[in-house]
C-alpha cells in the first residue's frame, strides 16, 4: 500500500515520504480499515518537527490521528463492527496511508448522509470543541462566547456549538471574508483583526463586562489580550499556541475569573468512554444541524502541500487528504 512516513523529523515539509509499505495486520481488538479520508491537524505538523508526543527512536511512523473508511478485516475478539462497515476511526497515528488500524473502541460507525470526507474531518475539532466548552469552558446558554480564529476548524465547530448550548458568540477573524461565512455558521459578532483590535470591539458589544468563556488558540499577544476581556468569573483555556507562546502552568487571575489548557487527547486517555459522544454529533451532522466545513483537498501523494497549505493562515476549515 501508499502511505506517508517520517523516518526523521525535519523543520520542512520534506520530512514527509511517500513510500510503498507492507499493509499493517489487525491484532485482536482491532479492525483494518480501507482508508478513504485522513485528517490534517496542527498536531501533525508537531509531530512532523519532534515536538509532539513522538521520540525520535520510535520512527519511522506513519502521521495520521483521524480517518474514514470502510473496515477491510476484523481482528480477533471484535463484535462491534462488520466488514464493509463504513466508520470513521480516531488513533493517534497511521490515517495518511491507503490502509490503516484502529482499536475498535476508538471507532464509530459512520451514519448514512455523511460522506467519508466529513467523517474525518470531524473528532479532533468537534470533540475538542464539545468538551473543552462543557468541561473547562463551563459554558451555560445566554453567556457571551469569545471564539479565537474562527476559521480555523476547532472554531468552525466552536461557533455551531456554541450556538447549540444557547450561547452568544462572538469571533475573530482576518478578513470580512472570513468573518461573512463564520456569519453564515452562526456567530452573532464577527471581528476582523486585520482591520480592528478586539479588544474594546468584545468590551463594546458586551456593555463593557467582557464576555464569559474564551477559547484561545493561537497564543502570544492574543492570549494576553483575551485575559483583558475576560468578564468576572471568566473562563479562558487554550488549546495550544499555534502562532505564540501560552503560559505554563496558566496565570493566576482575579475576581474569580480562571484560565486553563485542555488537550482532547488527555481528555480522551482519562474519559475514553467519553469518545462515543461522536455518535451525537454525527447524528447532528447528519441531520445538518452541524456543518463541516472543508477547507480543501488533497491527495496523499501530494500531502507535502498539504500541510504547508495547513501551516499557512489562509484556509478556511478543515483540510482534507483523500486516496
Amino acid at each position: 500500500m501508499k502511505a506517508i512516513r517520517i523516518h526523521q523529523f525535519g523543520p520542512t515539509e520534506e520530512a514527509l515520504q511517500y513510500e510503498e509499505v507492507p499493509t499493517p495486520e489487525p491484532g485482536s481488538g482491532e479492525l483494518l480499515i480501507k482508508v478513504e479520508a485522513a485528517s490534517l491537524n496542527r498536531a501533525d505538523i508537531g509531530l512532523r518537527k519532534g515536538t509532539y508526543r513522538i521520540s525520535a527512536d520510535a520512527l519511522p511512523i506513519i502521521p495520521g490521528r483521524e480517518f474514514a473508511g470502510a473496515v477491510a478485516r476484523v481482528g480477533a475478539n471484535v463484535s462491534e463492527f462488520n466488514v464493509g462497515q463504513r466508520v470513521v476511526a480516531y488513533p493517534s497515528l497511521g490515517g495518511y496511508a491507503e490502509y490503516a488500524v484502529a482499536k475498535a473502541s476508538e471507532v464509530r460507525p459512520v451514519p448514512d448522509g455523511v460522506s467519508s470526507t466529513q467523517a474525518a474531518a470531524l473528532p479532533t475539532v468537534f470533540l475538542t470543541a464539545w468538551f473543552g466548552l462543557l468541561e473547562d469552558g463551563k459554558l451555560k446558554a445566554g453567556e457571551w462566547l469569545l471564539v479565537q480564529a474562527g476559521s480555523s476548524g476547532v472554531g468552525n465547530a466552536a461557533i455551531q456549538i456554541g450556538k447549540h448550548l444557547g450561547a452568544k458568540v462572538i469571533t475573530t477573524s482576518s478578513s470580512e471574508e472570513k468573518c461573512r461565512r463564520l456569519r453564515q455558521l452562526g456567530a452573532d459578532v464577527t471581528i476582523d483583526v486585520s482591520q480592528n483590535d478586539f479588544v474594546p470591539e468584545v468590551m463594546r458589544v458586551t456593555g463593557n463586562r467582557g464576555v464569559d468563556v474564551v477559547l484561545e488558540m493561537i497564543g502570544g499577544e492574543v492570549y494576553q489580550k483575551s485575559l483583558q476581556v475576560l468578564a468576572p468569573g471568566g473562563r479562558l483555556f487554550s488549546i495550544g499556541g499555534a502562532f505564540g507562546a501560552i503560559p505554563d502552568p496558566p496565570p493566576p487571575l482575579t475576581e474569580g475569573r480562571k484560565a486553563s489548557r485542555f488537550s482532547i487527547t488527555n481528555y480522551l486517555k482519562a474519559k475514553p468512554q467519553d469518545f462515543r459522544q461522536l455518535d451525537a454529533i454525527l447524528k447532528l451532522v447528519r441531520e445538518k444541524k452541524f456543518q463541516v466545513v472543508i477547507g480543501k483537498t488533497f491527495p496523499l501523494a501530494e500531502t507535502r502541500a498539504a500541510q504547508r497549505y495547513l501551516e499557512g493562515r489562509e484556509h478556511f476549515g478543515k483540510i482534507v487528504l483523500t486516496m
